[in-house]
């Protein structure tokens, strides 16, 4: 049996996009969520402006993390969770992916360029 150290801190997101998105994009995100909450969890990127049904929480510490997120998505009130840099171990990135298919939450992973400033997540969702 593989030791729980055996396992990276890597995993591949459900979905990864660069913020801000290139121009071919539009860098646009439409997503319906019938009054269902989108949650923003970063420290370096904020939504343009005050949208109905939208609410960024600063990123906890990472031994966190996985916990914070887990409650989002059981809570049944979240359609789209945006996570800036989201890297965990794969026993829980496996346990959120799964949590994300039954509750029917669309997880994505934030990957912000460092080179350029502004880094914002345009709605409306």
């Amino acid at each position: 049996m593989a030791s729980l150290h055996a396992f990276t801190h890597s995993s591949t997101p459900l979905a990864t996009m660069q913020v801000p998105a290139d121009n071919r994009h539009n860098g646009n995100i439409n997503v319906s969520h019938a009054n269902k909450w989108t949650f923003l969890v970063a420290n370096h990127i904020r939504f343009t402006d005050k949208s109905a049904y939208c609410i960024r929480l600063t990123k906890p510490k990472q031994s966190d993390l996985s916990l914070w997120l887990e409650k989002i998505v059981t809570a049944g009130q979240c359609a789209n969770l945006f996570v800036e840099h989201l890297s965990l171990d794969e026993i829980s990135f496996k346990r959120l992916k799964q949590l994300c298919i039954d509750f029917n939450v669309a997880l994505v992973n934030l990957m912000p360029q460092n080179e350029q400033k502004d880094n914002v997540v345009k709605g409306p969702w």
